[in-house]
């Protein structure tokens, strides 16, 4: 199945609270470019027919959500962050529902342990 970002629903998690700092500090240009490409990266991820599987290092299914979303680790590169930064986020997608929240965000030198991905995921 092809996904496009407009074909579902996009939501940003009440914990991803890094993501809202990072905005402050982007143009609102940069940042809808930035969001834009994060969603076709996913699609093409979505799009290719088994999301059990890593895609290289920036995509990695952990496991489920409490609600039966598939629970994805994505590293991210946002614009200006150079090579040593991006991000880490722990991104649950409700496949049926075509549905993508984006639940936690983590600094890369933060790589999300069991833990923090299961607390960022409890209450979706």
């Amino acid at each position: 199945m092809h996904y496009a970002p407009g074909d579902g629903k996009w939501q940003l998690g009440e914990k991803a609270t890094l993501l809202n700092e990072l905005r402050q500090k982007m143009t609102p240009e940069d940042y809808e470019q930035d969001k834009q490409a994060l969603k076709e990266f996913l699609c093409g991820y979505f799009s290719s027919g088994d999301c059990r599987n890593s895609q290289g290092n920036s995509i990695c299914p952990v496991k489920a959500s409490p609600s039966g979303g598939k629970v994805l680790k994505v590293r991210w590169a946002y614009p200006g962050c150079g090579k040593s930064g991006s991000l880490r986020l722990v991104v649950v997608a409700y496949c049926d529902e075509k549905r993508v929240v984006i639940a936690q965000a983590f600094d890369r030198r933060e790589d999300p342990t069991d833990d923090d991905i299961r607390d960022a995921v409890s209450d979706l």
